[in-house]
């Protein structure tokens, strides 16, 4: 009997072990799809585009970045904590409530946003030109958060095969689009963000489809008023953690050379490829992290976090002995100064993917409020350090204030983490 025993859990445990590797390798399909399709088309942005438009791309990025939390009102957050705890038809209800409700807030929201960017462009006085970037780029921030809905419930449901389709599919006609503007309407920029634009369109679309498809027309205010129960002290908490990814480039436009803020952006780019890579491994984890600290089940977590690391570490040493070649083609020999940037930045994708497995732990224990206290902290020290670094090491010390600042913040999350789980009667390390 017990050798049937062990014989049967060693069987479940190889099938575990070969469902994780199976997920694993399909999530693995969407980077080298993507960097796939880089290697044929950034060349050709390389050649069509000036450092100078690379530089207001990536600045434009990072301003929409600032507001994007409040497009999305952070319900991806909340259905992510409820996803284990509820049935699936129930789901699909909360889902579409969220929804529903989210559009309502951005018909209000988005042009009030439009108005507080040219504002703010008035009153920095700033050099890079407002229209028409501004508006493509926070229009597709709006129509892009409802894709996020979908590639959420195709995470956590174990569901890569659609994964796959959802964000490779997206990259691929976004990039494509982008360079018919570019290239054959000679559109530069504009064409750039055009193309992004119509296929945000398109997807928010198929996103609605998705979600809405047999369900009423109706919003539950009592599922709105559990999630803003959980959401709110995630506001000012995630707003707070905004500067991380944005801020490198308000300090970079405040020293008045575009050219070299494009190269930054350029390895800044190259870099997060190296998130892209390693995303998959994490997302194939995603789930059970959720589902194992619920449980309690932290031993599992330990393991999981150790080989996050090694897998970092590994890529890490990888990227840096490759990125002189990956640069020099992707740009077409243009801007190999950039290379700089990118090495000292790819810790940072690094970085960012230990920062999501703890903030998946956090958000897991619905301990949102602890997150306002992480992200006040790190706001606070992210700005100084960015100021300092920028003043006294240029744009290269910018670059070393990421790699600072995320390594502050994981520190925190560990230490809040830790201190949760031994306070809670029903959980140990």
């Amino acid at each position: 009997m017990i050798r049937k025993f062990v014989a049967l859990k060693a069987l479940t445990t190889k099938n575990q072990l070969w469902v994780k590797m199976r997920s694993t390798g399909l999530y693995l399909l969407v980077p080298i799809i993507n960097f796939s399709v880089s290697i044929f088309t950034s060349p050709i942005f390389a050649r069509h585009l000036s450092a100078q438009e690379f530089g207001y791309f990536g600045y434009f990025n990072s301003l929409s970045t600032f507001i994007l939390c409040f497009y999305g009102l952070l319900f991806q957050t909340y259905y992510m904590s409820i996803y284990f705890r509820e049935t699936e038809e129930r789901r699909k209800e909360i889902l579409s409530t969220l929804t529903l409700f989210n559009i309502l807030w951005n018909v209000l929201f988005f042009p009030i946003s439009y108005l507080g960017l040219y504002l703010y462009f008035q009153l920095s006085h700033s050099q890079i030109p407002f229209y028409p970037f501004a508006i493509l780029s926070l229009a597709g921030g709006v129509f892009g958060t409802y894709k996020g809905f979908i590639q959420v419930n195709y995470r956590l449901s174990n569901r890569p095969i659609a994964f796959v389709f959802l964000v490779a599919g997206y990259r691929v006609l976004s990039t494509f689009a982008s360079i018919y503007f570019v290239v054959y309407a000679q559109m530069g920029l504009t064409g750039r963000f055009l193309g992004a634009f119509i296929i945000e369109l398109l997807f928010f679309a198929v996103s609605l489809h998705i979600i809405l498809k047999g369900q009423r027309i109706k919003i539950e205010w009592g599922v709105l008023k559990k999630a803003f129960k959980i959401i709110l002290p995630l506001f000012p908490a995630s707003f707070l953690l905004l500067p991380l990814g944005s801020f490198d480039n308000m300090v970079l436009e405040s020293m008045n050379n575009s050219a070299e803020m494009g190269l930054y952006n350029i390895g800044k780019g190259i870099a997060s490829y190296l998130y892209v890579g390693l995303f998959p491994f994490y997302q194939t984890f995603e789930p059970n992290i959720y589902k194992n600290t619920v449980q309690g089940n932290f031993r599992s977590l330990k393991i999981t976090a150790i080989s996050l690391i090694s897998l970092i570490i590994i890529s890490f040493i990888a990227f840096w002995i490759v990125s002189p070649y990956i640069i020099k083609y992707l740009t077409a020999g243009k801007y190999l100064n950039a290379v700089k940037y990118a090495n000292v930045l790819a810790l940072t994708s690094g970085l960012m993917i230990i920062f999501s497995f703890l903030d998946a732990i956090i958000n897991a224990l619905q301990e949102t409020k602890k997150h306002l206290y992480i992200n006040s902290v790190t706001a606070c020290f992210c700005i100084i350090t960015y100021i300092i670094c920028g003043k006294y090491f240029n744009q290269l010390g910018v670059a070393f204030a990421t790699i600072i600042t995320y390594v502050f913040l994981v520190v925190l999350q560990s230490i809040v983490v830790i201190r949760v789980i031994k306070l809670r009667p029903n959980l140990s390390i």
